[in-house]
């Protein structure tokens, strides 16, 4: 049934013709999805479906420019790390961008018993998945390089923290997006003289 959604999700992403969607699938029953989706208005919204118990994977993100190979796979904090890559209490290795703010978390269904307190880990204690999302905007965020010739700003995303490593998504995936050159379209009038 999984690989049957993922199946339509692709088709419907060809079909629909957002180009540079990107998601992370778990690779069986159970664990998370982890999708992001260009919206065309330099937004993108990042969407995580949760099978587990927990609410503590949480994705974070970055833009190409930023995409540092020493910080994306360290397995420590580094002496010096660059913008936005960053300490965050409790891991030991670099994070980037929390996906918006509140940050995105994997959330519960009404009823479902989270992990923690006695309750163990169930990787399938949501069997229809349930769905937390948050839309960055990247026209607003500090330090985001200049869009693309063709108005577009390229991001990187994943899940490397969580509560059981088997199910966190660390493989980055790539999202272009699109509708990001300014309003003027680029041109700037404010030296002309008539």
């Amino acid at each position: 049934m999984r690989a049957l959604c993922a199946t339509v999700l692709a088709a419907g992403v060809v079909a629909g013709g957002m180009t540079g969607a990107g998601a992370a699938f778990a690779e069986d029953a159970g664990g998370l999805i982890l999708e992001g989706v260009n919206n065309g208005d330099c937004t993108a919204t990042i969407k995580v479906t949760n099978f587990t118990n927990s609410t503590f994977f949480q994705p974070d993100w970055w833009f190409e420019q930023e995409n540092d190979p020493a910080m994306v796979n360290a397995t420590t904090i580094p002496a010096e790390m660059p913008a936005p890559w960053r300490e965050s209490s409790g891991i030991q290795w670099p994070m980037a961008r929390w996906v918006g703010d509140p940050p995105l978390a994997s959330g519960l269904g009404p009823g479902v018993d989270g992990w923690g307190n006695g309750n163990p880990y169930n990787r399938n204690a949501q069997p229809d998945g349930f769905v937390t999302q948050r839309t960055i905007d990247l026209k607003t965020v500090t330090g985001a390089p200049e869009p693309s010739a063709e108005g577009t700003k390229t991001i990187w995303f994943r899940i490397k923290t969580g509560a059981q490593i088997a199910d966190r998504l660390p493989t980055p995936q790539k999202l272009v997006v699109e509708g990001c050159r300014s309003s003027s379209g680029g041109l700037d009038f404010g030296s002309l003289s008539l």
